[in-house]
């Protein structure tokens, strides 16, 4: 019997990441945090607590996960990950407060979305593609993701219109268990002649198991960390943003699918243009290019402009998760790419997981969104910054390896 091949594994893997954390949970957390936080009483800090422990809970597990996933494979760890995922929506949808279910669905969140999470496809896709690595790779972990939040968020809110957010997340629920468990168990496999891909040099000399050790590695952590955390914590206010505006709760959810949707664009153009140069001025424009989106949707409240603002943000928010992967793939190859990829996911997830609650907690104590939104515009600065850095210690490294003579070794010496 023949195992599946890569057009079988590719739709396999696009709906499992359309159905994972990053999606189908943060896509729809701000259309519920509304509604969730109004019945319980809750400030803008309570509910995103569920994103924090997660966060954390999922960093901290993902560096062990991806060690994992290099030895046994990816099809069974996706497939419990997606199951406590759909676990995590059915406890919410119980819980009457901060109780035991508020508290065990934080926890099966963070474990699902570090065994489901964009690690686990890392070395799947690149395994099937070569040519055109970067492109699959977005399209699979970036573009995917993308347009499932742009899916959800209208429409999640028009079932807790109809339904009720209790039953909403009973209905997510199990669109993950009954999809996205089938799609990893029969079709998730690592393609079985694919050749090695070495490491890029001279980005660093050393073996792929010693790169969080490099200064290329923190560089690409600390500005994925900036670049993410901001932007993603700040969407999740988004909502709560604009009908602080007078804008309505229904051109807002618009707005954040827009978001979502236009990241789409930003990922297959920035993978396209990776493919073809080895660049990283391309990486540098799309880094800052949410500074010009997040200007325009504060300079108005007229909702065409902040739809344009919006557009302009979400492709550039999503140079990190379309860049970051393939960038990895090649300073450091394939050799055990999921746990590098998953220490830096990890403290990305870290970063995402305490930007909701920080930006909550600023906007409450100072009345408004102003303030976080410097905040927020300046580690989009300073993370475009990093990247610049990085070009440097490229060239550095380039014309340093280019000085450094050969050493020879005699015949017969030992060393």
């Amino acid at each position: 019997m023949t195992g599946p091949n890569r057009l079988q594994v590719t739709v396999a893997a696009v709906l499992c990441m359309a159905l994972d954390m990053s999606a189908i949970f943060m896509g729809s957390f701000p259309v519920f945090l509304g509604p969730v936080s109004r019945e319980m009483g809750w400030g803008h800090a309570v509910f995103s607590q569920v994103i924090t422990i997660s966060s954390v809970c999922a960093a901290l597990l993902m560096p062990f996960t991806g060690y994992l996933i290099d030895r046994i494979g990816v099809r069974w760890p996706v497939s419990i990950g997606l199951t406590l995922i759909a676990l995590c929506m059915a406890l919410l949808s119980f819980m009457r407060g901060t109780d035991t279910f508020f508290w065990a669905a934080a926890l099966s969140l963070g474990v699902g979305a570090s065994l489901a999470g964009p690690p686990s496809f890392v070395a799947l896709v690149s395994s099937w593609y070569d040519r055109h690595r970067a492109l699959a790779l977005s399209v699979v972990l970036s573009v995917t993701p993308m347009c499932a939040q742009a899916i959800v968020a209208p429409t999640v809110q028009k079932l807790i219109m109809g339904f009720g957010w209790r039953e909403t997340y009973q209905i997510l629920a199990g669109i993950v268990l009954f999809v996205g468990v089938a799609a990893s168990l029969t079709s998730l496999r690592t393609n079985p002649a694919a050749a090695p891909i070495k490491p890029l040099s001279p980005i660093t000399t050393e073996a792929s198991s010693h790169a969080a050790k490099t200064c290329t590695f923190w560089l690409l952590v600390i500005a994925n960390c900036l670049l993410s955390g901001s932007l993603i914590g700040f969407s999740v206010h988004v909502v709560g943003w604009l009908t602080s505006r007078s804008i309505s709760p229904e051109r807002a959810s618009a707005v954040v699918s827009v978001l979502f949707l236009s990241g789409v664009a930003g990922a297959l153009l920035s993978a396209s243009f990776v493919d073809k140069s080895s660049s990283l001025r391309i990486v540098k424009l799309f880094f800052a290019i949410p500074l010009l989106g997040l200007a325009i949707m504060a300079a108005t409240t007229s909702v065409p402009v902040i739809v344009l603002g919006a557009a302009i943000l979400g492709a550039g928010m999503s140079a990190t998760s379309a860049l970051t992967p393939f960038l990895l793939t090649r300073f450091f190859g394939l050799k055990r790419s999921a746990e590098i990829f998953g220490i830096l996911l990890g403290l990305t997830m870290i970063a995402i997981g305490l930007a909701p609650v920080l930006i909550g907690l600023c906007i409450d104590r100072t009345g408004g969104y102003t303030i976080p939104l410097f905040f927020v515009a300046g580690a989009v600065v300073v993370s475009t910054c990093c990247i610049g850095l990085l070009d440097r210690l490229r060239v550095a490294t380039a014309k340093q390896d280019e000085q450094t003579p050969v050493q020879t070794v005699p015949l017969g010496s030992h060393q």
